[in-house]
């Protein structure tokens, strides 16, 4: 049986700009492969190789990463921390080029930031300036693991999100933006328990704000995946 073909949305993995190393972690091929799909890297620089991309895969997973430029949303940049113009414009091609096609597309952490930037949203610069907590488990006292979780999310009865996932289930975290309100067109499916949005979903879209890829050793998050591939082969 064909495994889909899933394009991974490139990070940059070196501090020298003249010679950039475009890559990723290996969790997200390692969440990819055991959900049934094929991982493949991805960055491009116009519209015309994106919708290449689109044509040729079947769905597109947006990484994690670094922080989004406020720019995008129209703001200035207070609390935002290390920027990468060519990846963020790779990215945001990638997104547009894979909806436009009508194929997949599934973010994790910076991932569901780009989406929400893309339909409209604003982003919290930082979390502790709005909910007086932070959601980076590695900074909190003292550290939690890589592999642990950290707090619970609540999802939304009747979401895709939800209807994997249970009413209520332990995640990790490491990210101090969040999205500041739904994207249009979009439904929130989690949130956790200070009420930041957590998941969101619309028609082939889905994201979540934690680390999924993480969390193998759970059934539920590789669950996510796994209805992720299922879409892609039926797309």
């Amino acid at each position: 049986m064909k495994r889909p073909l899933i394009a991974l949305s490139a990070r940059n993995q070196t501090a020298n700009p003249d010679n950039p190393i475009r890559s990723d972690n290996s969790s997200y091929f390692e969440y990819v492969s055991a959900g049934g799909g094929l991982p493949c890297i991805a960055f491009v620089k116009d519209e015309d190789e994106a919708e290449q991309i689109a044509h040729t895969f079947d769905g597109l997973l947006l990484t994690g990463g670094e922080d989004c430029d406020p720019a995008l949303y129209g703001e200035e940049n207070t609390k935002s921390e290390v920027i990468d113009s060519d990846l963020e414009q790779s990215d945001i091609l990638l997104y547009n080029a894979f909806v436009k096609a009508g194929k997949p597309v599934m973010g994790i952490c910076r991932g569901i930031q780009i989406i929400a930037v893309c339909n409209g949203a604003k982003l919290i610069q930082h979390i502790p300036d709005v909910f007086h907590t932070g959601h980076a488990q590695n900074q909190m006292n003292p550290p939690r693991g890589r592999n642990d979780t950290c707090h619970n999310v609540r999802f939304v009865a009747g979401t895709r999100i939800g209807k994997l996932m249970g009413e209520c289930h332990p995640v990790n975290s490491y990210h101090h933006q969040a999205l500041e309100q739904c994207p249009e067109g979009f439904t929130v499916s989690g949130y956790s328990e200070e009420g930041i949005i957590e998941a969101i979903e619309k028609d082939h879209v889905i994201a979540v704000q934690w680390h999924p890829e993480r969390l193998l050793h759970d059934p539920a998050h590789l669950s996510i995946m796994q209805s992720f591939i299922d879409e892609c082969s039926s797309c």
